[in-house]
This record gives structure tokens, C-alpha cells and sequence, in this order.
């Protein structure tokens, strides 16, 4: 009776006892590499923050030529450090766009290029692009 209990259906038995052995080790070891918990609690905060920043035109020295972007804000989602992220402001970020080679007639859809302070990324900016045309003086 107890040699039934044991070898009846043996290796789904040792099957079941085998996976829930690794997946406790993978539970075990995944909760003690977690380093933010195990050092006390989380003391980077990672935020989101959506911020209003100007788009500036970048074109080569000594050209006159004047530019209408629309729209001429975008709104950039920026995460970091929730510290840093409060002391940044929207001059700190950098949203323009690249107009050396343009020579369009019209209204020209230009994608954006950005750069953020250090400690923050740039996670979207939304719109992507905007609409460029050279306007006469």
C-alpha cells in the first residue's frame, strides 16, 4: 500500500516536484536580486512629467531666411529622478528642427530632433513632426 502511494504514476509525481522546485528557485532568486527593495526601499523614484517646450530652428550661419513652424510647442514626456525632474524647466529641454538642406516651396512636414539634461530621457514628444515653409520678408 505505501509502495503504491509512492511508485503509482511515479514520474508525474517526480515531474510536479521537480517544476515547483525551480519555479520556487527562480521566485527565491528573483526577489533577492531585486536591488531598490533590498536596499532599504526605492530611493530613486522614477516620474513622468509632460512639459511644454518651444521648437527651435537650426540652420546654417548666415542664413537670413525666416521659418514658420507649426506648431511652434510640442509637448515632451520626460522621466527621470522625481527631484530632478522637478528642478528641470522647459528651457532645460531642447526640441528643434533641421533645416540646413530646405529648400521647399511649401508647407513641409520636418520631424523633430531633442536632447534632454542628463539624468532625464526623453520618452515621447508629441506631435513628431511639425509643418515648415519659409516665409517671405
Amino acid at each position: 500500500m505505501l509502495q503504491d502511494l509512492i511508485l503509482k504514476n511515479f514520474w508525474l509525481k517526480f515531474f510536479s516536484v521537480a517544476l515547483a522546485t525551480v519555479i520556487w528557485l527562480s521566485i527565491h532568486y528573483g526577489i533577492q536580486n531585486e536591488s531598490p527593495m533590498r536596499e532599504g526601499g526605492m530611493t530613486h523614484l522614477l516620474a513622468q512629467e509632460y512639459i511644454r517646450v518651444p521648437v527651435t530652428v537650426s540652420t546654417p550661419p548666415g542664413d537670413t531666411r525666416a521659418f514658420r513652424v507649426i506648431p511652434s510647442e510640442v509637448v515632451v514626456v520626460a522621466m527621470g529622478d522625481e527631484a530632478t525632474l522637478r528642478g528641470a524647466a522647459n528651457r532645460d529641454f531642447k526640441v528643434s528642427v533641421d533645416l540646413t538642406d530646405f529648400h521647399a516651396k511649401g508647407p513641409t512636414p520636418m520631424v523633430l530632433q531633442s536632447e534632454a539634461p542628463a539624468d532625464l530621457t526623453i520618452e515621447e514628444i508629441s506631435p513628431s513632426t511639425v509643418s515648415v515653409e519659409q516665409v517671405a520678408r
